[in-house]
């Protein structure tokens, strides 16, 4: 199980990246580079809003939600390396049981 690391700029933010750490156990972190902002939450808590060509991706964190606005591309990749993560877990869970 590996920690997966990607680099996307922000939708309609000129300037913005954020760098996301998919976690094999079941949690994302998402750190928005030029603002200094670190965002975390478990997998069941993250939603995919469509608006327009842009995703809204909403996590929450504690009683908190944040938010960052992707290419619908980058978006998809996302959450195929969610799901992959998710996958693997729960291979290894089994695996171990």
């Amino acid at each position: 199980m590996i920690t997966v690391h990607r680099e996307y700029c922000l939708s309609g933010e000129k300037g913005l990246h954020a760098h996301v750490e998919v976690f094999p156990t079941g949690q994302l972190d998402v750190d928005i580079i030029e603002l200094h902002e670190h965002h975390s939450t478990e997998f069941d808590k993250i939603k995919y809003e469509h608006t327009g060509p842009d995703i809204v991706v909403t996590g929450v964190e504690g009683t908190t939600s944040w938010q960052v606005v992707l290419k619908e591309r980058d978006a998809r990749e996302l959450s195929h390396l969610i799901a992959d993560a998710n996958e693997e877990y729960e291979i290894l869970m089994r695996d171990l049981g």
